[in-house]
């Protein structure tokens, strides 16, 4: 149960997370509501990763404790990131959920895909990537994101705010709080406090032979 943006900017992507938490019997209705506390939330800094999870708390756990990644150069982008994400992060991601006991069991049918149980956000090189329970991956054209249970409300407002324009850092992280809080307003399983990250594209530059 939660709420999570992520903004795709020229250069970066900033993702903002709510913190709210909750246990509910095996029919939905809510037992208990709880707040997680500072530097257990649900954006994992993983390395060079920024990783937000919806669904599981073993996930983020997970990504935060016992995943090593596999990491690509800093300027990597484009469709070599893309390949780099399909051939490289996603085995290894799967490895290590496969290795922690969190991945849905064999079936007898020999064509079932693997699964895990949630939807994963991740930033690379200021690159977001969605990552679904199949671990099929895919970036948005519009570069505007929500997961979660208040994901249609966070989504709807964000695109209010931002409706096509140019964003700085500042402006992105300003309007993905006012979209996660608006959906705070109607979604009982989204609360502060709401916590932003935000990843910037590192650029290596080549080292010049000495004349």
């Amino acid at each position: 149960m939660t709420t999570i943006i992520a903004i795709q900017g020229d250069g970066f992507s900033v993702l903002c997370a709510d913190s709210r938490i909750s246990d509910s019997y095996a029919d939905g209705l809510i037992l208990q509501i709880g707040t997680l506390r500072e530097g257990s939330g649900k954006v994992a800094v993983n390395g060079k990763y920024l990783l937000a999870t919806a669904g599981d708390l073993r996930a983020i756990n997970i990504l935060q404790h016992v995943f090593q990644p596999p990491t690509p150069t800093p300027n990597t982008r484009g469709k070599k990131l893309d390949q780099f994400i399909t051939s490289k992060f996603i085995p290894a991601l799967r490895e290590c959920f496969d290795s922690q006991g969190y991945s849905v069991p064999d079936r007898d049918d020999k064509e079932h895909m693997a699964e895990q149980g949630s939807t994963i956000l991740l930033a690379i090189n200021g690159t977001l990537y969605l990552i679904d329970g199949d671990y099929s991956w895919y970036s948005d054209f519009t570069g505007l994101y929500a997961i979660g249970t208040g994901s249609a409300y966070a989504l709807g407002a964000l695109q209010a705010l931002v409706h096509n324009k140019k964003q700085t850092v500042i402006q992105a992280k300003a309007n993905a709080i006012k979209a996660i809080a608006i959906s705070a307003k109607f979604d009982p399983y989204t609360g502060a406090p709401y916590h932003t990250f935000v990843q910037e594209y590192e650029v290596r530059s080549k080292s010049r032979k000495p004349v």
